[in-house]
Parts: structure tokens; sequence; C-alpha cells
């Protein structure tokens, strides 16, 4: 089987609002993508998808869980 080029493996990111609340964003996410696949992220507005593609993208540490790229 072909290694993932990209994988997250329960993914976790928060965010702590003014006042002390903590907002959930990420809350264990998997995802694998193989070479040469092609994906599409469709969810309403406020689901997360930026912060999930700036946490694969590393732009952003996520808070648990781990991201792999190309195995490292």
């Amino acid at each position: 089987m072909v290694e993932p080029v990209l994988e997250l493996k329960g993914v976790e990111r928060r965010y702590r609002e003014a006042g002390g609340t903590v907002l959930t964003i990420l809350d264990g996410a998997d995802f694998k993508l193989h070479p040469g696949e092609m994906v599409a992220l469709v969810a309403p507005s406020g689901a997360g998808k930026s912060t999930l593609l700036h946490t694969a993208g590393l732009l952003e540490r996520p808070d648990g869980g781990e991201v792999w790229l190309k195995g490292k």
C-alpha cells in the first residue's frame, strides 16, 4: 500500500475566547491523503474547514494529535 502524503491522527484544535471560554474546533480529526487523490472540504460556515487546513499545513499547531507529512 502507498504511504499517505498527508495524515492527521486525532487532531484537536481549541481557541480561548474573551472571558476564558474554550471553543473546540477540531476534536479528534482523522484524515489521510494518498498521492494522486483529490478531495473537497464541504461544510457550513464555521465548521472548521480553514482550521483543519491551517493545521494540516502546519500554519497552526494542533493542541492534540499528530500531523504527518510523507511519514514524518
